[in-house]
This record gives structure tokens, sequence and C-alpha cells, in this order.
């Protein structure tokens, strides 16, 4: 190989490179070019590499031998005068095929692939002037001398899963939940369309789930008396099973629904037991109280708001309760609470109590902000009611504020008058804890006793402190002075129950330390139970065997085969969403101008508008006992109610055993004073054309002016489609 300049051929190369488009080079390398005869290049899987310059391989796990003399027919590339640095050409790298040997030693060799151009030295050398991060802070050893030891917080849970010395499987405690859910679903269903009696609040609350379905809150004015939420989810229940009818008539449908509410209770009522004490007897306890008291047998299966918010109460605290200071369970049980107090705004009584039991089941370090997160979350939510209302300008009373001149419904007006409202207008403390007494006298003894001795020995166990500040939260609002109905002992049932079985545990756990044999307390516990069975067996037998409704249901009947569709009929509010919807008892068309009585005398829609102030365009009032004795007790309230049944007659009457007592409906017919105007439907093709009853200001389908069309049959001369209004 003839040798040159090398700027020069280091020109020429970029010259070439530069017109094939590749990266120009600073220098050549410097090859060894092999003898004649020597061993061919390193080829692919052998295991030898080239030693020395000459391209010769030997294995790597040997020292290679003496190279022999360079042959003088090898020419080397030698070094030119010009180099660029001092005058010395700094050591080219060594190529041998496609590789560049980065470092060679006897038994090692580092290679890399060679590219035209790159860097001549890739490996970096140490320099020795390479400085290192220190692995702590400077002076970091003096600072944690010096500063204060600190104890790390407590996380262990308040609530631990426990290991008894008698452990049960697991498979066998979800079989004892499972029958023991099954039995109470029987209990309840057993004779739950019979007993007890229709009420009104379930016919108002139906009616109102069954204006949700057309696209209303109520059908009648809403007046924020309770938030919406409880009755949208009934809404929900009757469009998921298909129709208002699906189990007899709509109350029935909606009693349904409330035993499944009731089965989530217990299932609850166990779970929180269990966690709180860690005894499954004691859970089971407290699911015989809750699911087998005459007082829950029949209470909960009426379709009441306090059922829907006390699934939506235990469900929360068992959230609280199985925490352990974890931010997604406090979380949903903020968002549970929310909804109980959607569902009636009564559950607000409990906010301190929870707020306490979030404190409690949270750690120290974290609790700030644990009780920051559930109390935003549960006020967030329940402020949903009273943004509505501030949308739809109806949160401050007629006249509060500069403008508002225009009657309407609001909030705080609703509300004024129900604190307002003495015990003269509905029940009252004594009559409902006589109810209660009657139904269950242990349980009235147990609310008492069980929440009296659970909060003296809550200053040494929190846990029954807490259950019995709940409990007495809600003996507030029983014991107010104001309107107490028998029903709003519902949302004390699982209180109760969990008060008196942790306090029954309690008790026999001192028996089962004397004898230092924990079995014996669970041994007394279920001695309980099984004396407690027997006690609501004998107690409960009306649950199954009266049949009040059926009264209600005969009457219903007599309406849709006695009363024509047109006429203006008085009713209680269980039969409202039977007479406007097609279907149920006795089927046929709906009643549109069947109306609530209570709606009747107040609401000026009704009583000016369609009606005129004028009891004879009345036509029948159907009214129970109390209905009755509701509007004798209202004075000129309800005068118009009142003028029309002194100008009535009775047509029909049922009657049907309730408790002690006797559930009596009669159905009043009204002799008017003045016969109605009539007006005449074209004929029908039998010859015999439609008269209607004309009433001003109620708009029908087709008659946008607001008459009303009630038809009668009456024969006339007047011809095929032609009308004649009077």
């Amino acid at each position: 190989m003839a040798t040159g300049n090398v700027a020069e051929q280091v020109q020429a190369v970029n010259g070439v490179n530069g017109a094939n488009g590749q990266r120009p080079v600073d220098y050549l390398p410097t090859v060894t070019l092999p003898a004649p005869g020597n061993t061919p290049p390193l080829g692919a899987g052998q295991n030898t590499v080239p030693a020395g310059g000459n391209g010769a391989n030997q294995p790597l796990n040997q020292v290679p031998p003496t190279p022999p003399p360079r042959p003088p027919s090898t020419p080397v590339m030698p070094v030119q005068p010009n180099s660029p640095v001092g005058g010395h050409v700094p050591q080219q790298p060594e190529i041998v095929g496609n590789s560049v040997i980065l470092h060679r030693s006897p038994n090692f060799v580092v290679r890399t692939i060679y590219r035209p151009g790159q860097r001549p030295k890739p490996l970096r050398r140490p320099s020795g002037h390479t400085a290192r991060i220190p692995k702590v802070m400077p002076q970091q050893e003096q600072r944690i001398a010096v500063s204060e030891t600190k104890v790390m917080p407590a996380v262990a849970p308040i609530n631990p899963v426990t290991i008894k010395k008698f452990p049960v499987p697991s498979w066998l405690e979800a079989t004892v939940i499972v029958v023991g859910l099954l039995v109470s679903a029987v209990a309840h269903a057993l004779n739950m369309f019979n007993f007890p009696r229709y009420e009104l609040d379930e016919g108002t609350y139906i009616s109102n789930a069954w204006a949700i379905l057309h696209g209303q809150l109520s059908p009648y004015a809403y007046g924020y008396g309770h938030p919406p939420l409880a009755w949208i989810q009934i809404a929900a229940w009757l469009e998921a099973t298909g129709s208002l009818f699906s189990f007899g008539d709509a109350i029935n449908s909606g009693r349904v629904l409330m035993l499944l509410y009731a089965l989530g209770c217990a299932l609850l009522v166990y779970l929180i037991t269990r966690r709180l004490d860690g005894s499954r007897s004691a859970a089971l306890l407290a699911m015989v109280i809750f699911s087998f008291s005459p007082i829950s047998l029949t209470y909960q299966r009426q379709v009441l708001l306090d059922n829907v918010g006390t699934f939506w109460l235990l469900l929360a605290f068992y959230f609280l309760v199985i925490s352990n200071s974890r931010l997604l369970y406090i979380m949903l049980a903020g968002v549970c609470f929310g909804i109980a107090f959607l569902s009636k705004e009564i559950f607000v009584l409990f906010l301190p109590v929870m707020i306490y039991a979030t404190w409690l089941h949270s750690t120290k370090f974290q609790r700030k902000f644990m009780l920051v997160a559930f109390t935003y979350v549960s006020i967030a939510i329940c402020s949903m009611f009273v943004l509505m209302a501030i949308l739809k300008g109806e949160l401050f009373p007629t006249g509060w504020l500069p403008g508002d001149t225009h009657p309407h419904l609001s909030m705080i007006g609703t509300y004024l008058g129900q604190l307002g409202r003495g015990q003269s207008q509905g029940g009252n403390i004594v009559g409902s804890l006589a109810a209660w007494t009657q139904a269950d006298m242990l349980f009235v003894v147990l609310s008492a006793a069980a929440t009296v001795f659970n909060l003296i020995l809550g200053w040494w166990n929190r846990k029954l402190l807490l259950l019995s500040l709940m409990a007495l939260s809600f003996w507030v609002l029983l014991l107010r002075g104001g309107v107490v109905f028998p029903f709003y002992i519902i949302p004390m049932i699982p209180l109760v129950a969990l008060n008196a079985a942790m306090a029954v545990n309690t008790i026999m756990g001192w028996f089962g330390r004397l004898t230092r044999l924990d079995l014996v307390r669970a041994v007394l516990i279920f001695g309980v139970i099984a004396a407690i069975i027997p006690y609501y067996a004998m107690n409960t037998g009306i649950v199954f065997s009266q049949h009040p409704t059926s009264a209600q249901t005969q009457a219903l009947a007599w309406i849709r085969e006695n009363v024509p569709t047109t006429d203006v009929i008085v009713i209680n509010s269980y039969l409202y969403t039977d007479l406007h919807s097609p279907g149920g008892v006795g089927g046929g068309e709906i009643y549109p101008h069947a109306d609530v009585y209570q709606n009747v005398a107040t609401d000026p829609t009704i009583y000016q508008t369609v009606l005129q102030n004028n009891w004879d365009r009345i036509d029948y009032i159907v009214a129970d006992s109390e209905m009755l004795q509701d509007i004798k007790g209202s004075g000129s309230e309800m005068q118009i109610i009142t003028d029309a049944l002194n100008h009535s007659i009775l047509r029909a009457e049922f009657r049907a055993d309730d408790h002690s007592d006797q559930l009596v409906i009669d159905v009043f017919q009204v002799i008017h004073k003045i016969p109605p105007a009539q007006v005449l439907a074209p004929n029908t093709g039998s010859g015999n054309p439609l008269a209607m009853t004309a009433f001003p200001g109620r708009p029908t389908p087709g008659h946008p002016q607001g008459v009303a069309l009630l038809y009668t049959t009456r024969p006339s001369d007047v011809g095929d489609g032609e009308w004649e209004r009077i």
C-alpha cells in the first residue's frame, strides 16, 4: 500500500463521503493488513479473538503465545510529521472487520461496531477530579443528634378483626346469616299486603313516585315538606318492575321495595355489631331483635320515607366502623349520609354523632383531614335540597325579599309551619308511646334501659358511648313536644337493636370473665335469643292474621263499579294512584277528578278554579274514620268538604279488623242542590249520545279552554257529529 500525505487522503475520503451523503471524518484509522496465508477473519459463532495486529485467532481461555516477528512484507501506515497537536498523532483505534477494538488484554477484549466519524475513544477514563455527591446532607448527623425524639403515631384500628378462642368457620357464619335473612324475609313478607292498613303517607309517597314517572315532583304543587330523593328511588323501583300494579295495587308494589330495604337493614345491623364487638352471638341477637319485633314487622312494611332513610343511615355507619381511617370509606359514609338526608330531612339529627364516629374511627395524625372530608361530602350532598329551592326561587317566603310580591311556596315557610304545629294537629308522644307499648313492651323497655346502660359505661368504652348517643339523638325528636306519629319510631328500631345487643353482650361478658371461659358468654346470649323468639311469636299474631287493607281494596273496587269516571270524588291519598292509572284493582279507566281531601280544601287551583268554592260541585266523598276526624277537627279550613258532607247520603260502608279496633270506610254521595250544567257529546252510533257535566277551569285533553267534560248516558235528539254547549 502506497502511503502519501494523511491530510490529502482525509480530504479525498471526505470528498467521496460528501458525494454519497455520509459524515466527514477527521482521520483515517490505522489498519494492519493480514499476511498471505493467515487465518481468515473472525467468523460468526467462533469463540476466538484476534491477537495482535495480524488477525490471528486464539481461544479466549488460553494465554496467547509470543507473537512471531512481523513479516517485512506487511506495511504499516506511518505516522506523518504534520500531527495536529504537538507534532504527535494520537494513537488510532484498531479496526478488525466491522469492529473497533476499544480495549485488549491477554484474555479480554472490548469491541464496538465501527462507524465512520465516531469518537476515537468512547470509553471515559477517570481523571481523578470527579466529585461525589454526599449520601446525606451536610451536618445531618449533628441535626439528628440534637433533634427531639418522637414516637410514631398509633395506627391500630379501633375495630380490628379479632381471632376468637373458639373460631367459627366463615362458611358456617355465612350460612347462619343467610338463614337468618331468609327467616326475616318470610316474617316480613307474610301477609304484608293485608297488614297493616294503607296509611295516608303511603299513598302520598306512592303518588309522588307516580308523578316522578310523569316528569313532576308531585301530582300537586311541591311544598318542600320532604326532600324528593326517597320517592325518586321508589319511582325507579316501579319502573324496574315494569308496572305500578306488578304486585296488586300501587302501594303493594312499594311494600315489596320496603321488604328489600328491611333485609338490607337486618344485614347491616348484624355486620355493625359484629365489627364493633367482634361477637357473632351478639350480632345474631341484634338481628333477631331488629327483624322480629312486632314494631318492626308493622312499620317496616309500610311505604315510608323513614324506611328508605334508615337503610342509608346504617350503610353510612357501617362504612365508618370498617373504615380503619381509610379515606375511601370515609367518603362513602359521607355520600350515604347525604342520601339519607335527601330521603328524609330528620336524619340531619344524626350529623353530630356521625362526625363523632368519624373522629373515633380515624387515627390521630389523620383525624383532621378525615373530619373535614366526611363533613364536606355530607354537607355538599345535603345542600342540593337547598340549592333546588334557590334555583326555583322558592327559598324564602313571599315578601321576605324586595320585589317578591307573587304568592308562592317556600322551603323556609314550610318548615316554619311544621315547627309551629301542635299535637292537636296530628299524633302526639303519649298516643304513640301507647301504640308502641301495646305492640311490643320489651322493645320500649330496651330502648330506654339499654341506652342508659351504654351511656354510663361509655365513659370506659367509647363504642358503647357512640351507640347510646345515636339513640339519644333521635329521642330528642320524639320528646320535643310536637307532632309525633307512631311510625316515627322506625329509625329507632335498628338503634335499639344495636344498643340492646351490645349491652347484653357486656353483661354476659362479665359472667364469662368470672368463669374464665368466653364460651359461657356466648351460651348465655343464645339463651337470651331462645327466650326472645317465643315472646315475639306470642305478640305478632295480628301481624299475620288481620286483613285491614281488605276494606280499602273493597272501597276501591266499589268506586270503579258504581261511580262514573267523570265525577268529582274526594278521597284519601292511598286511593289516588290507583284511580289515576289504568289497571290495578277493578281495572278500568282513570278518574281524572279524584283528588285528595287535603288538597281539595287547601289548594287554590282546586277549590277556587275547579270547584269555584262551591261544595255542590263535589259528587262523592270516600272517607275513613281518621279522615272524617281530620275534616271535623280542621274547622273552617275544610269548610267546603264539611258542607258537602252535610248534603250527602251514605251509599256504601266497608269494615275490617284493625288491631283492637275496626277500620271503617264510608262512601258518601252528595245530593246536589243545583243540578250541574249538561253538554251533549256526538252520537256514538248506538242512538243514545252522551251527556256531559261541564266544570270550567280544569284543563281536559282536547279542550284547551279548561272545560272538563263529565260523561253520563242520556238519550237526545242531537245528530251524529254535532255538539251542543250549555
